[in-house]
């Protein structure tokens, strides 16, 4: 199995104080169970995003809103990554974040 096959997709939305998606926003991991790679994924226009868990446990995910862009501000989220099962679909989890 390679580690992208047991890697778990976190996906997400960025919003602002006001709900309203946040596109353009740097979303990254700062603290994991591995290891992990410098890699951040930018909100798209409907402030959704990806990232790969290389493997189980918990996460610290940050996101940091461009200012120039739009809504300022940073949101921190800890994410469980449980193990992929078996034959199963592509594990995945979801989390929101609203920026303070």
């Amino acid at each position: 199995m390679s580690d992208r096959e047991s890697a778990v997709e976190i996906t997400g939305v960025v919003r602002d104080a006001s709900g309203a998606p946040v596109a353009g926003a740097h979303v990254l991991f700062t603290d994991g169970p591995v290891p992990l790679p410098d890699i951040a994924a930018l909100t798209d226009g409907g402030g959704g995003f990806s990232l790969a868990a290389p493997a189980p446990g918990d996460y610290t995910i940050l996101c940091r809103a461009d200012p120039v862009l739009g809504s300022p501000g940073t949101a921190r989220a800890t994410v469980h990554v449980g193990p992929p099962g078996r034959g199963a679909a592509a594990a995945q989890v979801r989390v929101e974040l609203t920026l303070g």
